[in-house]
């Protein structure tokens, strides 16, 4: 059976209006549909419902007169807090971070609470083709079966975790995604100053990725910090002197000796 007929018609209400809610309202199943949408920045929030022809709520507390499933809220961290004391439904409000403790602020608000995290960097590029890995909390028993539900509008593959779980995962997916792209910037940066094509490097990235994918990282470290060969370092770090890129170098350099 198509997984469409395995789906029940649900509605939520988005609030807004960054990657992470254009991803919601752009890969949906078709089953899951949206009735509003709403922004501290209201402009935003009207270009989305016009793209998207869904309503544009231009209050909170609007929100509370609409009978939905789900609220999804779509914002940072921080603004989560604020929005559950000014929501007053009845509805499953969702956060999609990897950080905040959904139990934790259920209990301090009285608002029914979970999360839907996705392991993968939200950004504007993003192949809404892409069959993302989504996280639940196995420990949320109240609203596990709405989210098992909810999550298989989005995608195939779920994830259970703990909430300390999540945090830790979080923070490995920040170490893979956002350390190692600034990596790659700073690699771009001296390429350009060197007047080195950086894209001869593409086979280099891949092959380094695939050592991740093969659980073999540890085993496969190469360069002159694992085999000692203190000349290279010394010559490299001549290079970099006195850029930010030579405490970064260190520090990496003195981890993989420790870790050799």
């Amino acid at each position: 059976m198509p997984l469409m007929k395995q789906l029940e018609n649900k509605t939520y209400i988005l609030i807004g209006t960054g990657n992470m809610a254009k991803y919601l309202l752009a890969n949906a199943n078709a089953a899951l549909t949206c009735m509003g949408i709403y922004s501290r920045s209201p402009e935003k929030a009207a270009i989305l419902s016009q793209t998207h022809g869904i309503t544009h709520i231009l209050t909170l507390s609007e929100i509370n007169t609409i009978t939905v499933d789900y609220i999804f809220l779509a914002v940072s961290d921080t603004a989560i807090p604020t929005l559950l004391d000014s929501i007053d439904s009845s509805a499953l409000c969702v956060s999609f971070s990897g950080m905040i403790d959904e139990q934790h602020l259920a209990k301090e608000t009285g608002k029914s609470m979970a999360t839907l995290w996705p392991i993968y960097s939200i950004t504007n590029k993003l192949n809404s083709k892409t069959n993302l890995p989504f996280v639940i909390n196995k420990e949320d028993v109240k609203n596990k079966s709405a989210m098992s539900a909810l999550v298989r509008y989005y995608t195939t593959t779920v994830i259970e975790l703990s909430y300390e779980q999540r945090k830790a995962a979080h923070l490995a997916a920040v170490m893979l995604n956002n350390f190692v792209n600034h990596l790659y910037a700073l690699t771009q940066e001296l390429c350009a100053t060197q007047g080195i094509d950086p894209l001869i490097f593409n086979p280099l990235v891949q092959q380094t990725a695939d050592q991740y994918a093969s659980l073999q990282a540890a085993l496969l470290q190469t360069g002159p910090a694992k085999r000692g060969d203190q000349e290279s370092i010394e010559k490299h770090l001549a290079i970099l002197q006195n850029t930010h890129l030579e405490s970064i170098y260190t520090l990496l350099t003195d981890s993989i000796k420790k870790s050799s």
